[in-house]
């Protein structure tokens, strides 16, 4: 920072925490406003502060796959609607993937904060609707070949213009959505999150000054690329290549879907190369642009140190190039609804790129997968439609420090898992299941974390059900000699008779029959050799491995790691 500066180190981490603190106030409104289980129990939301310029400043603990999509939409609302023709109580709208946007579901506010009639900032939200139209519940078809079979396209629009509700646009909406009176309690959860945001912005304003708020953004951004430059430098140059593929993209079932990226670590700045990444798909798994740039956005968050903010900061240290026409930059219409599958390839290629260059900052590979699993039907309690849908993921990479984490969101996903209560209150659904999997982690000297198992059973008289999975081919891989994780399972039981279904499906689901997912785990870290024994004990113990596996990877007879087994002290 600047001995000129205008603004002292003291000041400005008063600043910074206030802005962050600002983030936090404007979360949690959204999700204790918000009517569907997807917000307000998963947390499948975030909000960040930007510049009057669109430069995203400061966010909660949120979803980091989020953070840069809102950058890209916001970018796309000032092109339709340029900041010098906004005006106090405007809202924006939007949730085009063509136009910044993630997948349809994905939809993002955006409300302009005035000062004595100057524009000061943009408070911003984003949150994953339960159903937005389409061909089924859910709006997540695993067999949808164009954008337009998705759902309701918002391309950048006025949802409140000087303070006054768009209801043309309101009653559009309400005509293309399954559950009206959930997607508008969401709505209305988020102008909620935006009517505070501003209204704490402008108490910041007019506590420290208009010209104090944007200098302390602009400093606070020009901290992060300080920072993050001096990292990269140190890191060794080179240049680094890393693959990995996808099952399939839901139409053709025999055909992986590839990404690859070539990582050159240069003198004050990292270029992601993802030449060689395969073309645009059929189905929808493609996924938009701005999707690629959060990604490498997150993972380059992994590989620098924690006191380095998540802001556009990062954009100065990093160049990114994708070819048109590939599963990553694809031509509208495209179908875009599974990128969240795509997206944590990618996370899981540019983290493997990472893990070559600095290899003691990253660890093995984790589930790799969020699934989403969403029914639809006729609810017999109440006689109504409903709409159900939740993602999870699995476990995490191991690491040089230790196991990795059991059951837990990975990638860009930070969601929360909705609990089975809330689950069979509000729908016609029984959670037959809910459990870690044993040996789904990767063995090693240090274990990948577990993926768990999640059976739902059918209540109602027949429901549609779409899977957005993936990693039933292709395992999450170990480093530095750790073995590859578990793959994933995806078994439907009907009438009794179980079978194997692609890990990206669509059809029909009846009373009492079931799902079964099994998510992988996380790869392992190191030899499995070097595992220490009272580490294997505890797996044993404790269940999450068995004798069969420690005896098949690590060498080791069941009765000798037991004996390891230091009594415990009680």
């Amino acid at each position: 920072m600047s001995k000129s500066a205008s603004l002292d180190s003291f000041r400005l981490d008063i600043l910074s925490s206030a802005l962050t603190a600002l983030t936090e106030e404007i979360e949690i409104t959204l999700l204790r406003s918000a009517y569907s289980q997807v917000v307000k129990e998963a947390q499948d939301a975030s909000c960040a502060i930007f510049t009057a310029e669109g430069r995203i400043v400061a966010q909660p603990v949120v979803i980091p796959g989020h953070l840069g999509s809102m950058k890209y939409m916001l970018a796309a609302c000032l092109d339709s609607y340029p900041a010098s023709t906004l005006s106090q109580g405007d809202v924006l709208i939007t949730n085009d993937p063509y136009k910044g946007g993630s997948h349809l579901p994905d939809i993002a506010l955006f409300r302009p904060v005035f000062h004595d009639g100057k524009l000061i900032a943009f408070a911003g939200c984003i949150i994953h609707y339960t159903d937005v139209g389409g061909m089924v519940p859910g709006s997540n078809p695993q067999r949808a070949t164009e954008l337009y079979q998705e759902g309701l396209v918002l391309p950048p629009t006025k949802l409140h213009e000087a303070g006054r509700p768009n209801e043309t646009l309101r009653k559009l909406i309400g005509a293309n959505v399954r559950n009206p009176h959930m997607f508008f309690g969401d709505l209305n959860a988020q102008e909620a999150a935006m009517l505070t945001g501003e209204r704490r912005m402008t108490q910041l304003v007019e506590r420290f000054g208009a010209d104090s708020i944007r200098e302390a953004m602009d400093m606070l951004i020009a901290i992060t690329a300080q920072k993050a430059r001096a990292e990269v430098s140190a890191m060794k140059c080179g240049s680094y290549r890393f693959e990995d593929f996808m099952d399939h993209d839901g139409i053709n079932l025999d055909r992986p879907v590839g990404i690859c990226v070539r990582l050159d670590v240069l003198e004050d700045r990292l270029r992601f190369d993802f030449t060689g990444t395969d073309p645009q798909v059929t189905g929808p798994l493609n996924a938009p642009l701005s999707k690629t740039w959060t990604t490498v956005f997150y993972c380059v968050m992994c590989a620098l140190s924690n006191d380095i903010a998540f802001n556009d900061g990062l954009a100065e240290i990093i160049e990114i190039h994708v070819p048109e026409g590939t599963v990553l930059n694809p031509h509208h219409p495209a179908p875009v609804n599974a990128r969240s599958v795509t997206v944590n390839r990618v996370a899981d290629v540019v983290l493997g790129a990472l893990a070559l260059a600095v290899p003691e900052r990253l660890g093995a590979q984790s589930c790799g997968v969020p699934t989403g699993v969403s029914f639809g039907g006729l609810d017999p309690r109440t006689g109504r439609n409903f709409v159900f849908y939740e993602s999870y993921c699995g476990g995490m990479g191991g690491t040089r420090e230790g196991d990795g984490a059991d059951g837990v969101s990975t990638g860009t996903s930070n969601a929360m898992n909705i609990p089975v209560e809330a689950i069979e209150i509000d729908y016609p659904i029984r959670i037959r299941r809910y459990e870690l999997a044993p040996d789904t982690g990767g063995s090693g000297a240090f274990r990948g974390g577990l993926g768990i198992i999640r059976e739902y059973e059918m209540l109602a008289e027949s429901s549609s059900i779409n899977v957005r999975g993936d990693r039933a081919k292709f395992a999450p891989s170990g480093l530095h000699g750790g073995l590859h994780a578990d793959k994933s399972h995806y078994v439907l039981v009907e009438a009794g008779a179980e079978r194997e279904i692609p890990s990206k499906y669509s059809g029909q689901i009846k009373r009492g029959d079931r799902l079964r997912v099994t998510t992988p785990g996380g790869g392992g870290y190191g030899p499995p050799a070097k595992r220490n024994k009272l580490l294997l004990a505890d797996d044993l113990e404790s269940g999450k491995t068995t004798k069969a596996k420690v005896l098949a990877d690590y060498g080791a007879a069941v009765e000798a790691v037991a004996a390891r087994k230091a009594p415990r002290d009680y």
